[in-house]
């Protein structure tokens, strides 16, 4: 008999919007808007386009500076949220200039320190133990932050890390620019729709695992990138973004991960079914393989049989089948994670359809290799 193994909780979820977590996501969102225009294209909300055209030209210079010196996931920026602690209940209902009066409280040293941390992690992203230097040898921090610039010309950068007044200091006008001169009146407009879709959100995080929560918000699957995480994760936070379209956007910061999501699919999702996203049909090796295994049972063979006719509740198809609900549990989540069937929350339940483009996908691969055979 094997040894007994005690075995991990699954993450705790929820769901929120506040002040420094949308300004968080706008901020880095807009940074990358920036990054869009110089390349003369951007799949971006054209509002972040102009949203950073928007700013004076000291602003856009610090918002290249301040978010372009800690790797491609903005560290920097962060940072300031958890030492904030942000996500605590008693901040959630925080005003910006709650947020702004708690960062200026924080000594100057403790902005240098969240730069070096956020360099850090960089390092940590590559297999890496690296440690910031301990002096101010401007030679020294040249070769730590060299890893993280992004966009920010390194020699800039390490004369404001180097210098932690001046880094508390452009760093809180630049939050205080882009709040005051693009955010605020988005923000204002959109909050009463942001608490409608967490109203929403929150009951879909009943009895569901984080990847599946993710997928009914957002209509994609999670990346392997952060579901290969979230073993590292005790609690995952779902906050509404406007202006997030299709991009995917997270904050892995152990044990907590924030995933955001655009508040006006899930209010599509409300009214009519899921549609997982598939690459012009071309199916890679392992997504075919992934379709074959998930047909392979009959039970999940005859759950796909009974959804040609339309869709059905959990509850339908559990009925039909006449086996166990967690086993019929078990054959959609199967199922859901091949993308073989859609699934669209409504009044407490899971409808699920059968997502016929991947289907079709499956069978015109099986014709291909028919047709390429020798006779």
């Amino acid at each position: 008999m094997g040894q007994l193994i005690v075995g991990r909780p699954a993450p705790r979820q929820y769901v929120a919007v506040s002040v420094p977590l949308a300004l968080t996501s706008a901020i880095s969102l807009a940074f990358r808007a920036g990054y869009a225009v110089d390349q003369e294209e951007s799949a971006l909300d054209p509002w972040l386009v102009d949203a950073w055209r928007g700013l004076d030209e000291d602003l856009r210079h610090d918002l290249d500076l301040l978010l372009g010196f800690s790797g491609r996931l903005l560290y920097y920026i962060e940072e300031m949220l958890f030492a904030f602690d942000a996500l605590a209940p008693e901040q959630l209902n925080a005003s910006f200039d709650d947020y702004l009066s708690f960062l200026r409280s924080l000594p100057a040293q403790q902005f240098k320190d969240m730069a070096a941390r956020s360099v850090v992690r960089v390092y940590r992203d590559r297999g890496l133990a690296e440690e910031p230097p301990e002096g101010d040898d401007p030679h020294d921090w040249r070769m730590f932050l060299r890893p993280a610039i992004t966009r920010a010309n390194i020699d800039e950068a390490v004369s404001l890390v180097i210098s932690p007044s001046q880094l508390k200091l452009r760093t809180l006008a630049l939050l205080e620019g882009f709040w005051r001169e693009v955010f605020a009146d988005e923000y204002r407009a959109t909050l009463p729709t942001l608490r409608q879709v967490v109203r929403v959100a929150q009951s879909l995080t009943h009895g569901s695992s984080a990847q599946q929560t993710f997928a009914e918000l957002t209509g994609h699957r999670l990346p392997e990138e952060i579901s290969s995480r979230l073993r590292d994760v005790d609690q995952v936070l779902f906050s509404p973004s406007t202006r997030l379209g299709q991009f995917i956007q997270y904050i892995l910061y152990r044990p907590v991960l924030i995933l955001y999501f655009n508040p006006a699919t899930i209010m599509e999702l409300r009214t009519g079914p899921m549609r997982m996203p598939v690459d012009d049909q071309e199916l890679s090796t392992t997504q075919l393989l992934e379709g074959f295994r998930a047909l392979s049972d009959p039970s999940r063979m005859r759950i796909v049989e009974m959804l040609r006719d339309g869709e059905l509740y959990a509850q339908e198809i559990v009925a039909q089948l006449g086996i166990s609900q967690s086993a019929v549990s078990r054959h959609l989540s199967t199922l859901e994670s091949a993308d073989l069937v859609t699934v669209r929350p409504a009044n407490g339940m899971k409808y699920y359809a059968i997502y016929r483009e991947r289907l079709n996908a499956l069978a015109a691969r099986l014709v291909a290799l028919a047709d390429s055979a020798q006779g």
